[in-house]
């Protein structure tokens, strides 16, 4: 089964063209290491990115209980390996700088024990729309999973 979903999501990312591109952002881990979206992503072949972008909290958490419960599904069935890697993002626009610890320290309890914090971080930005654009993704209000190559491109995005 492992086989056949990573064979399925080899021939999906191979078959798509004119993905878009993240923006560089510089951000930390949960476990407080510094790390570059999406440089320094680290599977070998893909990269399976749960993005929580939302500027409503409500609509965050919504989104985030979601990713965390699709991750649980594949994680029981042993998707995940140094070739195919998770890594969850909420992605909020610019608090204000004093306020980006609490965020921070709040939702690292959320993924604590649930995913491994070296694998999850926030990424503050300045501008929610010019993020989703850039990588071709629509802000609808819900979870979005892409699946990017080895250096973080963008091949295929799913909603729901």
């Amino acid at each position: 089964m492992k086989r056949l979903l990573l064979t399925s999501l080899l021939l999906l990312a191979a078959t798509v063209v004119g993905a878009g591109e993240f923006e560089t952002i510089k951000a930390k881990t949960f476990d407080k290491k510094k790390f570059v979206f999406p440089t320094d992503v680290r599977g070998s072949r893909l990269n399976v990115l749960f993005l929580a972008i939302s500027a409503d909290q409500d609509n965050g958490i919504y989104q985030q209980d979601l990713l965390l419960e699709w991750q649980a599904q594949l994680d029981q069935r042993d998707v995940f390996s140094e070739e195919v890697v998770a890594y969850h993002f909420p992605v909020l626009a610019g608090p204000p700088f004093f306020v980006k610890g609490i965020i921070s320290r709040a939702l690292k309890k959320s993924y604590d024990g649930k995913v491994p914090l070296d694998q999850a971080g926030v990424l503050f930005i300045d501008d929610l729309e010019s993020f989703a654009a850039a990588a071709d993704l629509s802000l609808d209000g819900e979870p979005t999973i892409v699946i990017a190559d080895a250096d973080g491109k963008p091949l295929q995005a799913f909603k729901g």
